[in-house]
């Protein structure tokens, strides 16, 4: 074992392990120790303690990759529905809430983000208490009744209850339980295992999608059964192969402050959090209009609904690539570069895009940078939290971006009015999407200055 290596046991020992009296030829060792922990008090870093103590992980094995296929079915069936919500708004407007004004409409998906990211304050923790499993069979059940409700649905209040709460809280069980348990089996592959898991998302986008576009031309409610009915069952293989590298601690004292409060003393999560609410507030903004813009430029319905599609196959390999990527190089540049070239996607490039092929263009480039972001922001997570609060972090990064998300769509389609001129929301979420990037790239010039701070 290295020195470093050693250095941190016995700063671990330190942390959860009553104090023993030590002979004096530990004196040295102590000293590091000392100024270890001096350094701690002095940053609030914790990138090097998830850095010293996943340095065990497997990596390899069959039971680190079941968990990774866990993910893929968790985030195929939680993402994936997140990723086709612009199918649902552009249906709404044309069919059953055509007397409603886009705003009102995208509540729908707004509340439906909301829920799934504030979920994250609650499924995090009981995680970490319990094990994931349990979370993901919560999740299986919430997802499939949501979506089977969601067919009986005619009134706003319904699909509001339906599909933005009770499917969502599924969706929510489905990602946070998958991800804390990819967590705790990776390390030097940790990027790829997000990668790979976070392409089930899209290639849910494209199956639901085009189970929708071609049932629903039969009706709604045959679209919509067999969304549910495929949702049921990569749900249950999620809850299955998902489970947890070390037993969980089972309850634990609730502790508000240590909870949801401590990891803000953290300045790298605090910069981190802060960029990822900016970037929130125009992340969905293209997901959810593709098909309602499309449509007011006059291409046909059938085939602005495919856009999703387009945009999920982007989205596929952005997350892959990306993924792969990020174990080669500084993740937090990268995740910035990525978050800027998305924000110049939306404005100028969508904002002058008005023919199907350009459109198209616009949503395939979208698409890979949002899967990209998408799939490296928990690994991000993961990178400065400690091995042990990898689930209560996600679940509180996630609980602050939610109310960017429920603001998101709310004020894009006020910004389209009832005139139905979707070129400011082009504008506003290109905007808010390269002011994100700006502030995640601050957070890699952070890191390296804590870095030097501690040798």
């Amino acid at each position: 074992m290295s020195t470093r290596h050693a250095s941190f046991a016995s700063y671990r020992s330190l942390i959860f392990q009553p104090t023993l009296a030590q002979p004096a030829m530990y004196e040295d060792e102590k000293s590091c120790i000392n100024d270890d922990l001096h350094c701690k008090r002095k940053t609030y870093n914790t990138i090097q303690i998830d850095h010293l103590s996943n340095g065990h992980l497997p990596d390899v094995g069959l039971r680190p990759w079941l968990v990774v296929l866990g993910g893929f079915c968790g985030q195929f069936c939680s993402i994936g529905m997140i990723n086709v919500i612009g199918i649902f708004i552009a249906y709404y407007q044309q069919n059953q809430l055509a007397d409603l004004s886009p705003s009102a409409i995208s509540w729908i998906g707004s509340i439906q983000s909301f829920i799934f990211s504030f979920s994250g304050l609650f499924c995090g923790h009981i995680s970490d208490m319990y094990g994931p499993r349990w979370v993901t069979a919560g999740g299986c059940i919430f997802i499939t009744v949501g979506m089977i409700a969601t067919a009986f649905c005619e009134d706003y209040y319904q699909f509001l209850l339906a599909q933005s709460i009770c499917a969502s809280l599924g969706a929510a069980g489905l990602f946070y339980g998958t991800t804390a348990a990819i967590s705790g089996w990776f390390s030097a592959r940790r990027g790829l295992a997000f990668g790979v898991a976070a392409s089930g998302a899209s290639i849910g986008g494209i199956c639901l999608s085009l189970i929708f576009e071609n049932l629903s031309r039969k009706s709604f409610q045959a679209a919509v059964y067999a969304m549910a009915g495929v949702l049921c069952a990569f749900s249950t293989i999620a809850t299955v192969a998902t489970f947890s590298r070390l037993p969980p601690p089972g309850t634990q004292r609730y502790r508000l402050v240590k909870l949801y409060i401590h990891p803000f003393l953290d300045p790298v999560f605090s910069l981190y959090t802060a960029s990822m609410f900016l970037i929130y507030l125009g992340l969905y903004v293209p997901m959810a209009y593709f098909a309602s813009s499309a449509i007011a430029d006059g291409i046909p319905v059938a085939n602005a609904l495919q856009i999703i599609t387009y945009f999920n196959v982007g989205s596929f390999f952005g997350r892959v690539l990306l993924g792969l990527l990020s174990d080669k190089m500084d993740k937090f540049i990268l995740f910035s570069i990525i978050t800027f070239i998305a924000g110049l996607v939306s404005a100028p490039f969508w904002y002058y895009s008005h023919s199907e092929a350009t459109v198209i263009i616009v949503a395939v480039a979208n698409g890979f940078c949002t899967g990209g972001i998408l799939a490296m922001f928990t690994a991000l997570v993961a990178q400065i939290s400690p091995a042990e609060e990898i689930g209560t972090r996600i679940g509180v990064f996630s609980g602050v971006i939610a109310f960017a998300a429920l603001a998101s769509l709310p004020i894009a389609g006020a910004i389209v009015g009832m005139d139905g001129n979707y070129n400011g929301l082009k504008i506003y979420g290109g905007v808010v999407l390269i002011a994100g990037a700006m502030v995640a790239g601050s957070v890699s010039f952070k890191l390296s200055k804590v870095e030097r701070s501690c040798g």
